[in-house]
């Protein structure tokens, strides 16, 4: 029996934070609801990664990236090839946060997403997912928790 592989995302906003909000409605579920999260983190099972606004790309553990966050949502999207995505992720700690992404969301409509030299949260987590060979959007300029929560976390086929 082969072992299912896993990428756990786990989708995160902070109560009563100004940035947290403005986030939000940036990437708003529909025109009229704000997102449900305003940053997204990747549990690798052992160490989790994320776009942290202060830090860059970094790896840390579940509690320090979650300590004062709520967490809204946690998507386990089966993969291919789990491994793959890690060591991806691993060559990505140490670039800078992407505040482009984060502020200039609907200001920017042809950017793409796919460039990795700087993340913001929800694109290092399509990125770890396309690593891990899940099929993800190529032709959208933003990734956010929408188009992210819209994958299924099931493998076809």
């Amino acid at each position: 029996m082969v072992r299912m592989q896993t990428i756990t995302l786990i989708f995160t906003r902070r109560k009563w934070n100004p940035i947290s909000w403005l986030i939000r409605w940036a990437v708003p579920r529909s025109r009229f609801a704000l997102a449900l999260s305003s940053h997204c983190i990747i549990d690798a099972g052992d160490a989790v990664y994320e776009a942290h606004m202060l830090h860059g790309v970094r790896t840390t553990d579940r509690a320090t990236a979650t300590s004062g966050l709520m967490i809204v949502k946690e998507i386990r999207y089966q993969v291919p090839d789990a491994d793959a995505g890690i060591a991806w992720l691993k060559k990505q700690v140490g670039l800078p946060y992407d505040w482009g992404a984060a502020l200039g969301l609907g200001l920017s409509p042809y950017r793409d997403w796919t460039q990795n030299d700087k993340w913001y949260c929800y694109e290092l987590a399509a990125g770890a997912l396309r690593a891990s060979g899940r099929p993800v959007f190529a032709d959208i300029a933003h990734v956010g928790e929408t188009a992210l929560m819209a994958i299924n976390p099931e493998l076809d086929g």
